[in-house]
């Protein structure tokens, strides 16, 4: 007896502490699993039921899913006596014949499943680089056609168009993913890998930041409220204060992340927890924003249930930002084109020149410094010595150099 169950993969534990939701296709002793591109913690699934808790949208999803799969395994059944090939069952049921899948089909099917997984933002970045690659060589090949020799071809293209090292590795690395992906999925096998030899080029590049005189000359621009950039000019403040927070998890911050005098929030694009305290100063910028679903009030209630919509949304938001940040570096004379990102390096460009760690930066902005071990050692710095970084850092910009 064949049957297909919905569980939750425990055997792959994800670093953010999720797992896998596969659909199980048992048959005897033999089984496979169908990845469903959904990732839950224990506590989100309901391991009796087979459901998704307090989902109802994303389970009847999954239901239709797997009343498909049921009538593909139905099909299968009536056309074979017994099941020996469990592989073969599973390609039947997800409808793919390995030697017609192409790359660029595949690739298609990888940004649906991170549109399941509500991973909108990666979908995004997956679909921008689907398309600049496929304007540059023909994707609608069999995955087991795409060959080194064609990805060399890839790059030199690229390069011919103008693009750095350092975008190309960005298309590369994505390509790379959807490679191992296929991979993974027994589409092709570990000898076919087109990465193995292929070596990412980078080019050293030198961070954009603002000197101290003039991160002092930006907090102390006189701008009346009613001035076009004045919203954009709190933020660029915002930014630098929390540490470099990042513009999209600015704007998505709600009341829900001030708990006990401190800023709480997970990286939207990493999952990693930040912990800011709130200072007098940083609660001033806030009060000069209304509130309504989010802190700044710039993300309304239906854009940010909105998921799919919401990444558009974020991404125009930032644009306008940066285009007023632009002109009020001009109007500070700044060596520099000011952008969200710039706040984000000046604040550690300015904790290194007040003679603070490495390591202590790179806990602050969110990164681990160095190799694992230090990284094991960077979570148990003490958040007291962060925020009197965070505070002696602010007061070099109130004094000037």
């Amino acid at each position: 007896m064949a049957t297909i169950n919905l569980v939750l993969d425990l055997r792959r534990s994800r670093k953010d502490g999720t797992y896998p939701l596969v659909f199980r296709v048992r048959v005897k002793k033999k089984y496979c699993d169908i990845a469903s591109g959904i990732t839950l913690h224990k506590s989100q699934f309901d391991q009796k039921n087979s459901s998704v808790k307090d989902d109802l949208e994303l389970n009847e999803q999954l239901l239709t899913l797997r009343t498909h799969y049921l009538k593909r395994l139905r099909t299968y059944i009536s056309e074979h006596i017994d099941i020996h090939d469990i592989k073969d069952l599973r390609d039947f049921l997800i409808q793919k014949n390995k030697d017609e899948v192409t790359l660029y089909s595949f690739w298609e099917s990888v940004i649906e499943e991170l549109k399941n997984a509500n991973r909108h933002g990666n979908a995004r970045v997956y679909s921008m680089t689907l398309n600049a690659i496929s304007d540059a060589i023909d994707l609608d090949i069999p995955l087991k056609s795409f060959s080194y020799k064609k990805l060399m071809d890839l790059e030199r293209k690229l390069y011919k168009r103008g693009m750095s090292a350092n975008g190309i590795s960005v298309y590369m690395r994505t390509l790379r993913a959807v490679c191992n992906k296929a991979i993974n999925y027994d589409l092709v096998g570990y000898e076919w890998y087109p990465f193995r030899k292929y070596k990412f080029r980078k080019e050293s590049t030198t961070p954009r930041v603002l000197s101290i005189n003039e991160l002092s000359a930006y907090f102390n621009l006189d701008l009346p409220k009613d001035h076009t950039y004045y919203k954009s000019w709190l933020i660029g403040q915002l930014i630098f204060m929390l540490r470099g927070i990042n513009i999209t998890d600015l704007l998505l911050l709600s009341s829900e992340n001030i708990k006990n005098g401190r800023i709480i929030y997970k990286r939207a694009k990493t999952g990693k927890v930040y912990s800011v305290k709130m200072t007098d100063e940083v609660k001033h910028l806030l009060d000069q924003f209304s509130v309504d679903s989010t802190l700044l009030g710039l993300i309304t209630e239906e854009e940010f249930k909105n998921k799919d919509k919401l990444i558009k949304v974020l991404m125009q938001r930032r644009k306008v930002i940066n285009t007023h940040l632009k002109q009020l570096g001009k109007m500070i004379n700044s060596q520099e084109s000011v952008t969200t990102y710039v706040f984000r390096y000046s604040y550690a460009n300015v904790a290194k020149k007040l003679g603070y760690s490495k390591d202590l930066i790179a806990e602050a902005l969110g990164h681990e410094y160095g190799n694992s071990v230090t990284g094991v050692y960077l979570e148990q710095f003490d958040l007291e010595l962060i925020d009197e970084m965070n505070e002696d850092v602010a007061k070099a910009i109130k004094k000037g150099d």
